[in-house]
């Protein structure tokens, strides 16, 4: 069966004054996916995660949820998305305090689940260990743990995510891949995250939306990035320069066979392709 659209932006461009921040942007986010927002610093990956949430207004174009165009002022619309974006802590409270803090706008969370739910999140995060300490004493890595921990409060069907990598260490790293890819399997949540680092997207997304200067350059999957442009690179004995050929296999045998009859043989083929950085430079 094929995945349905949960998200929709729809010619979205967003503008301070007479600078365009984001420029007529279009993409879809299907259910139970994980969508890589990649560009560089000052993209604009950051403001369309922000005009998505409703924490910035003023803007043309349209946001569509579960195929109606977005309440940012319904709660019920609101408490199917969740996100990592511009958290704030209480710093004077320990990371349990903070996370409790949070909990308790769900009155039908009784204390003993409450208590339970904190802990889970807590050793999620790897921050169990710190529980009673004050947020104010924690490293910009460890501020980073407990903010996705209160991205997993509650049951969502969006998750958004800016960078949610930032300040982890590898093997930070590599354990919040797992669990993002756990929770997308296991609850159907679809979970888009920014980020600037290639690796952080290549190894986590199913799908790829890449920003430059505030419009998108490409959006699918990665095979299909690789696909485009493909070529072929052939060194030939005593040539100084490779022959490049379009990644097709008989223009390449045909290739050879020209240089062959002419008694040069080839040393290397290699395969170009179309890599990620390659959407930025």
């Amino acid at each position: 069966m094929e995945k349905q659209n949960l998200l929709e932006v729809r010619h979205l461009t967003k503008s301070y004054g007479n600078h365009v921040i984001l420029n007529d942007i279009s993409f879809s986010i299907k259910t139970s996916s994980l969508v890589g927002l990649l560009g560089k610093n000052g993209a604009g990956k950051t403001t369309l995660m922000k005009t998505i949430l409703g924490l910035l207004c003023q803007y043309s174009g349209e946001i569509i949820f579960e195929k109606k165009p977005i309440r940012h002022q319904d709660a019920s619309v609101m408490n199917q998305i969740s996100s990592l974006v511009d958290v704030r802590f209480y710093e004077d409270m320990t990371a349990y305090q903070n996370l409790n803090y949070l909990l308790l706008a769900y009155p039908e969370m009784t204390g003993n689940r409450r208590k339970q739910r904190i802990m889970e999140l807590l050793e999620m995060v790897g921050l169990e260990k710190h529980r009673n300490e004050k947020v104010k004493s924690f490293s910009f890595g460890m501020k980073q743990r407990l903010a996705l921990a209160q991205v997993f409060t509650h049951e969502a069907k969006l998750l958004i995510l800016d960078e949610p990598f930032v300040g982890l260490d590898p093997v930070g790293m590599e354990e919040m891949k797992l669990f993002l890819k756990k929770i997308q399997k296991e609850k159907g949540v679809s979970i888009v995250f920014s980020s600037h680092q290639l690796d952080e997207v290549n190894d986590l997304a199913d799908e790829i939306i890449a920003i430059a200067e505030g419009s998108i350059k490409y959006c699918g999957t990665l095979s299909e990035l690789q696909n485009i442009n493909r070529k072929y690179r052939i060194w030939f004995k005593g040539e100084t320069e490779p022959v490049i050929v379009s990644y097709e296999e008989e223009i390449l045998q045909e290739t050879i066979k020209n240089y062959f009859d002419q008694g040069i043989l080839p040393e290397k083929i290699e395969v170009l392709e179309n890599a990620l950085y390659q959407l930025f430079v």
